[in-house]
């Protein structure tokens, strides 16, 4: 499965004008706080009321929905902490149905990657090393697969240019069709396959050869394509996007899954955390053709479970994870007097074939992942280490079977003593590696390194030293205790100071994450935002170096930032977001948090619209610059607000199996019912007042 690309653009002076007066701010320094926040010492000063609420939603979640802030308020901190830090009491049920509808990522790691295989799985099958599956949907998928990878490496053979993909059945809008002597008949015709029931309709297109499905993809007219796949499931949409590409439809599933749970969570502390970690032992989607796989259980078996736990744990379950195993390539360091590399009778470096010692892990181990940089060990500890870790690599369960599961090979172990950080490390198999591990774990350094990460991406680019003194204290005394170190954090007086309110930098996922629950969107296709995360500069598993997104203002802050930005929040809050959709009359007329009368929307005069959609979405005032320029907008012209809002378009270049073709069509033609709230509310998502958390 490809995901749709979401295309903004302000083309127009007026609108070009208005990205510059709400956007031109270029340092963070410079973006205006809101007007409460102005005090004669802001740094010593304390927050109050709502100010100290609003700093906990917009540190300790994605910011707030509809809703949230009157929660919180009912019933007090202390009791929203105790609710977070124990996520397994939170019903997430409604989440969970939402995630039903992707049922592959579900799967064990082993079954995923035979249901839905990579390149390398389909050599295997065609070599007769590996078996098909029997299943009539697993049957389909391999066909296709195999038919798709061969034309490939033909055209690879002859030197030819790799055909473009053909036309997706679901995609909307008509493609030219191609010659009659390039498509063969299909079994059934179109008319007589419509009006089959959805499940008859399914098995049939199951049971269609590759160059049938391949003729129909490419016959089928555009007003036959909502009518071919009418009633079907999303396990059923799921099957047509793997027909086509089975390991894209994975890293697909791997994205949307994570944002899904970043909007919808109740147990927001925990997904912010999951967050936190996968950045912090961050893994790259574009690693490897296994990676997208191994991505799917790392988040949910090895990152989730111990987000709120004990950091050692952690460590732990990231160091034996496939995926990272596989991404600093651990799975290949071999020792040099190893009996694999004595066995094989060659050196341990070879050139085009990794078969000795290998750093990468040991390294990143120390500088990213718990010393620092400046933690206190040298390149004679990276080398012992990698010894300590070679063996530690992915293999089959069973003999020539598909590499899915962390093992630990001792053939490939460096043998004899080595010594860390001064530490001698006995010959013992696998558990030299637990044992430096614990080391690292429980080391000083580590605890001031894990407790300045925290503090920068809860308090502020350039946290208290006290604060973070206390931090890694109580990281020490707890032995890694997440949870305990958070509550030092939060209960330390520089959290609630007026000098870290409002003082954090939204990342592109923060702030794209935070206006659709802003805006109490209802998403049935996380893709479209996907795309959008990647196209302001954070892919999600994107960041190929090991060192994860920065969690600081300076990477993201720009004025061609903000303006991308305030493209994005057009387009979302004009329904032009595939898969998205917001509803200003329901917005405006439920019960409000602040004072802005909104029993009946339609009745509001543009002043009252604005001020009801600032307490709604920012729960503050904005500056008057700001609101003066909303207001210069949403009292235009109504025909010259329409047009205006009519450039800012998505364009579906793919198709994405989980949005509705129906969704689609309306988001992408349908007029704005409400383009001045829609407008308003657009422009207050780019304002400045929106970037910062």
């Amino acid at each position: 499965m490809t995901l749709p690309r979401i295309a903004t653009t302000l083309q127009s002076a007026t609108a070009a004008a208005l990205v510059l007066a709400l956007s031109a701010l270029p340092a963070a320094a410079e973006m205006p706080a809101p007007p409460s926040v102005h005090t004669a010492n802001p740094t010593s000063a304390r927050l109050t009321g709502d100010e100290k609420l609003l700093q906990v939603l917009n540190r300790f979640t994605y910011g707030p929905r509809p809703g949230d802030l009157e929660h919180i308020r009912a019933i007090g901190l202390q009791a929203w902490f105790n609710e977070q830090f124990a996520p397994k009491t939170i019903d997430d049920s409604a989440l969970d149905r939402r995630l039903a509808d992707y049922s592959a990522i579900q799967l064990p790691l082993k079954k995923l990657m035979e249901m839905y295989p990579n390149q390398q799985v389909l050599r295997k099958v065609m070599n007769g090393q590996e078996g098909r599956p029997g299943g009539e949907v697993e049957k389909a998928i391999y066909n296709d697969s195999i038919a798709r990878y061969k034309e490939k490496l033909a055209d690879k053979a002859q030197g030819a240019k790799p055909a473009a993909a053909p036309e997706a059945m679901m995609k909307d809008g008509a493609k030219a069709t191609p010659p009659a002597d390039d498509l063969v008949p299909l079994p059934i015709p179109v008319a007589d396959l419509i009006s089959m029931p959805a499940d008859q309709r399914f098995s049939a297109l199951c049971h269609f050869t590759p160059d049938q499905l391949k003729s129909l993809r490419r016959t089928v007219s555009g007003d036959d394509r909502p009518r071919l796949v009418a009633g079907f499931t999303p396990q059923q949409f799921e099957a047509l996007a793997a027909f086509e590409a089975p390991a894209a439809l994975v890293a697909a599933e791997d994205v949307q899954t994570k944002l899904l749970r970043d909007i919808y969570s109740e147990r927001q502390l925990n997904e912010v955390m999951v967050d936190f970690w996968l950045n912090h032992f961050n893994v790259y989607m574009k690693k490897s053709q296994d990676a997208p796989y191994f991505i799917a259980v790392y988040d949910r078996d090895s990152v989730r479970p111990y987000a709120l736990g004990n950091f050692e744990n952690l460590l732990v379950a990231s160091a034996t994870s496939p995926a990272m195993l596989n991404y600093l390539d651990n799975s290949s360091s071999i020792g040099p007097h190893s009996q694999f590399a004595e066995r094989q009778g060659r050196p341990f470096a070879q050139p085009k074939k990794q078969t000795g010692l290998n750093e990468n892990y040991a390294r990143e181990l120390m500088e990213l992942h718990t010393l620092g940089v400046n933690g206190g060990y040298t390149q004679a500890d990276v080398t012992e280490v990698a010894k300590v870790f070679t063996g530690w690599t992915v293999g089959p369960a069973e003999r020539g079977g598909i590499a899915s599961q962390a093992q630990f090979d001792i053939t490939k172990h460096e043998p004899g003593t080595k010594t860390v950080l001064g530490v001698k490390i006995k010959e013992n198999g696998e558990k030299e590696g637990l044992q430096v591990l614990h080391i690292l774990a429980t080391s000083p350094a580590t605890a001031r390194f894990i407790s300045t990460k925290l503090a920068i991406r809860f308090v502020s680019d350039d946290p208290p030293r006290a604060m973070v003194d206390r931090m890694a204290q109580t990281f020490l005394a707890t032995h890694g205790d997440i949870r305990k170190v958070l509550l030092a954090m939060v209960n330390s007086p520089e959290f609630f100071s007026r000098g870290t309110y409002r003082d954090k930098v939204k990342t592109p996922q923060d702030f794209v994450i935070s206006a659709v629950r802003a805006s109490g969107a209802e998403v049935t296709s996380a893709g479209a935002l996907a795309n959008v995360i990647e196209e302001l500069g954070q892919p999600v598993y994107g960041m190929q170096t090991p060192n994860g997104y920065s969690m600081k203002a300076d990477p993201w802050n720009s004025t061609a930032s903000l303006i991308a930005r305030l493209n994005f929040a057009l387009a979302l809050s004009t329904n032009r977001v595939i898969g998205v959709h917001t509803d200003w009359a329901s917005f405006l007329g439920s019960p409000s948090s602040g004072n802005a009368v909104t029993s009946d929307p339609a009745s509001l005069t543009p002043e009252t619209r604005e001020l009801a959609l600032e307490d709604r979405l920012l729960h503050t005032e904005v500056s008057d610059r700001t609101r003066s320029t909303i207001l210069g907008q949403i009292t235009a012209d109504p025909a010259q607000q329409q047009a205006s809002l009519q450039q800012v378009a998505v364009k579906d270049r793919r198709r994405d199996p989980f949005a509705a073709l129906a969704v689609q069509e309306r988001v992408a033609r349908a007029p704005i019912p409400d383009p001045q709230s829609a407008l308003a509310a657009g422009l207050l998502f780019g304002s400045p007042e929106f970037q910062r958390r």
